[in-house]
């Protein structure tokens, strides 16, 4: 005896409060329903031409949630629905099938027929003991396939042959046949239904954030504005969707199923919601995990890729730095003696304040940022990448090597004396000039490691200890000058 598979899952959560379940149905009523599968001739089709409700979720690492309702005449009692329509990528497994809350339904079974890029060898498959025809060169040769492995075993009046199965050409489609991939699903429910509600996971969709920055230097400001990126690669289209974007972490314990390598369609989409003056939509959370839109409307092929806009512009004040890092190794610094020349990084550093909710975290992305020019042009500045970041938390943004800001490190005395048994004593003077060429005041750091049980002595700027064997100075440096940071250390063991 089969055992009964339930299936009870609120569907309401993803095609709203028209769609859910009543009470189960008895379970003898659903093994009913497998014994006397039988009897059951034909399938009612359940085509995704009757789709009424699509919405289309899309999580980070090319996995995607599809909910959707179809029509369908489907009658008291026990039948086998064939659903056709899934994309190639359908993780079967995950597969949740509903009705009105009142009715009660159960199913017994559920048979994928994965047909699409292997359509051939599951047609193959029902012609095992019967004629085909056999494509050689300029040649049709008649035989009878005798079975199907990898190649074709056929019997020809040459003999038995090992045939590739690309030559082998069938003359008929058998009944409901579908070149896409279906799911045969057996059912028992306990009143007639005029429509399905279903639900599933599938691969092969994804998405990104890109981030368009455009940065006042002078006002120190950030306009910060970001567009969605969604990439089709799933083996089938979707016809006026209602798409959902999911940003954070869910665990995964696998790699959602992509399908077999083809050329991607270079077809660029962009939707009208993407106009310059068109808002983004509001957005929701739930657990860990946050959700933009519901964006509606989108169609797209397979291969195609659509652009959406995600986060309004936001104008957020910018903290600037020049971050300089002295790189020497404490027992070696003063070896060398000529000082080192440094360019330090620009960076920048923005709050996430939350958007028009206020409760809006920024999804991981690459921030690509412009600025005008002194002409009044917009040029491009640099690019980084963003993790995500919640509400009031800093992100830090590299915008590349400062060119107006400039450091020399140099060590200006440095002793070194051997002690049996114990590191080397050290001591050591050391210097840092940095210049100023711009017009502007910039704000430079200097990070300098040493050994966690060195002491700095003397200094002419304060430092701040980061973290054992870490040390820090913020210094404002004005336009078009010079500043000099000077150090003593020594080790005390």
């Amino acid at each position: 005896m089969s055992v009964t598979l339930r299936n009870r899952f609120a569907l309401a959560a993803l095609l709203g409060t028209a769609v859910f379940f009543g009470p189960d149905i008895e379970a003898a009523r659903a093994q009913e329903a497998s014994e006397n599968r039988t009897k059951l001739n034909t399938s009612i089709p359940v085509s995704a031409s009757n789709r009424t409700k699509l919405q289309l979720s899309v999580y980070p690492g090319n996995l995607a949630m599809i909910a959707e309702q179809r029509t369908a005449d489907i009658p008291e009692g026990q039948s086998i629905l064939q659903i056709d329509g899934l994309a190639p990528t359908v993780m079967d497994d995950s597969f949740l099938i509903g009705t009105p809350n009142n009715s009660d339904l159960v199913w017994t079974s559920l048979r994928n027929s994965m047909n699409g890029a292997d359509a051939i060898t599951a047609l193959l498959r029902n012609q095992i003991g019967k004629e085909v025809i056999i494509r050689r060169d300029d040649d049709l040769i008649e035989g009878t396939l005798l079975s199907l492995s990898g190649m074709a075993l056929v019997q020809t009046d040459a003999g038995i042959e090992q045939v590739p199965i690309h030559q082998i050409i069938i003359s008929k489609l058998p009944d409901g046949f579908s070149p896409d991939p279906s799911i045969e699903a057996e059912i028992a429910t306990t009143s007639a239904l005029d429509h399905l509600s279903m639900a599933y996971l599938l691969g092969g969709i994804g998405w990104n954030t890109s981030y368009v920055g455009h940065y006042d230097s002078e006002a120190n400001n950030l306009t910060l504005s970001a567009i969605a990126r969604v990439t089709n690669q799933s083996g089938a289209a979707f016809d006026d969707a209602q798409l959902r974007l999911v940003a954070g972490d869910p665990n995964r314990v696998s790699q959602a199923p992509m399908p077999v390598a083809k050329a991607a369609r270079n077809e660029m989409m962009m939707s009208a919601m993407a106009d310059s003056t068109g808002a983004a939509p509001d957005r929701e959370s739930f657990e860990n995990l946050h959700v933009y839109g519901p964006f509606d409307g989108l169609s797209m092929q397979d291969g195609d890729t659509v652009i959406l806009p995600l986060i309004d512009k936001q104008s957020l004040p910018v903290t600037r730095r020049a971050i300089f890092n002295g790189s020497s190794n404490a027992y070696n610094m003063g070896q060398n003696g000529e000082p080192d020349f440094v360019r330090p990084d620009l960076e920048i550093k923005i709050t996430n304040k939350g958007g028009a909710d206020n409760q809006s975290p920024w999804p991981d992305g690459v921030v690509r940022i412009f600025a005008n020019s002194t002409s009044g042009d917009t040029r491009f500045v640099g690019e980084d990448n963003l993790s995500l970041t919640p509400v009031e938390r800093e992100a830090t943004l590299r915008l590349g090597k400062a060119s107006d800001v400039s450091g020399t490190r140099h060590v200006t005395s440095f002793t070194r004396k051997a002690r049996p048994n114990m590191p080397d004593a050290v001591t050591a003077d050391l210097e840092w000039k940095i210049s100023n060429t711009s017009s502007r005041a910039e704000t430079i750091t200097i990070y300098e490691n040493m050994p966690s049980d060195w002491v700095v002595n003397a200094e002419n700027h304060k430092h701040v200890l980061v973290q054992p064997g870490l040390i820090r100075w913020d210094i404002d440096v004005p336009a078009n000058q010079e500043v000099t940071v000077s150090w003593s250390v020594s080790s005390i063991n």
